[in-house]
């Protein structure tokens, strides 16, 4: 048995669950070591599941080695794995709470999940505070979908915006398989680079993610590799930088819409 890990946070639990459902249908036996291991429920009667541990391991399942390389993140995680083949960014999930995903599915309305503002990386220090948008253009984005799609809220800890406009503010109010449960039966995602793009890429949602321009001219040599041609994985991902003109973010709003509106 061999055992496997990837980051601490939560975006790269979902990255190495797509890792392990890889492997394990080709029969491999592993221990996946990890802080979450929520994200690996359709997968835990073929594992073992231990806390997470730097070392010692045999697999490192994380791009962090490989930033610098003309491949997607997740292209990354499979590489560092030692996976030559393709494999796909997918999150198996069945709802582990119908009572709470039918009253966010009662109004009708799509389901929108918006991350809450919050430090970039979960870091206290600074370090990449670039990431984080200019929040202002995400309210727009929300202003623009408001009364046709039910917008949820998600996330933990301190904001460091206060949206208007929520429908339902699950901020602090879920447990991580309450989260993946809205997750699975939203109709898309918006938001910022963070876990917020694996979890949408992983459960086959369109999303619309807004990028920093801070971010992509940053001093920090790693924060500046973090564009959207390095991180996302899915045409259904769409994104803006937040310093672009107010029509091209309003088409964007309405073709992020267009791709969750409920058939007629």
């Amino acid at each position: 048995m061999k055992s496997i890990r990837g980051g601490m946070g939560i975006g790269d639990a979902i990255y190495l669950a797509a890792v392990v459902r890889h492997l394990v249908a080709r029969g491999q036996r592993l221990e996946v070591c990890t802080a979450w291991p929520e994200v690996f429920a359709a997968y835990a009667d073929r594992l073992k599941l231990s806390p997470f541990r730097r070392s010692p391991i045999d697999v490192l399942a994380h791009y962090s080695r490989r930033r610098n390389w003309r491949t997607r993140q997740f292209e990354d995680v499979c590489i560092q794995a030692g996976i030559q083949e393709p494999v796909e960014l997918r999150l198996d999930w069945t709802v582990t709470d119908e009572g709470f995903v039918r009253r966010l599915l009662e109004p009708g309305l799509p389901v929108v999940l918006v991350q809450m503002p919050r430090a970039p990386m979960g870091r206290t220090d600074g370090i990449g505070h670039e990431l984080l948008p200019d929040c202002r253009r995400i309210q727009e984005a929300i202003d623009r979908l408001r009364g046709r799609a039910l917008i949820v809220q998600i996330g933990s800890g301190r904001p460091l915006f206060n949206f208007s406009g929520i429908d339902v503010d699950l901020r602090d109010q879920t447990s991580i398989s309450q989260l993946i449960d809205a997750a699975s039966v939203a109709s898309g995602m918006l938001g910022y680079v963070s876990f917020i793009v694996p979890l949408a890429e992983a459960l086959l949602k369109p999303a619309l993610f807004i990028w920093s321009r801070r971010g992509l001219r940053s001093s920090t040599g790693f924060v500046r590799l973090i564009t959207p041609a390095k991180i996302l994985e899915r045409p259904s991902s769409l994104h803006v930088v937040d310093n672009c003109p107010p029509a091209e973010l309003e088409a964007a709003v309405e073709r992020f819409y267009d791709a969750i509106r409920l058939p007629q």
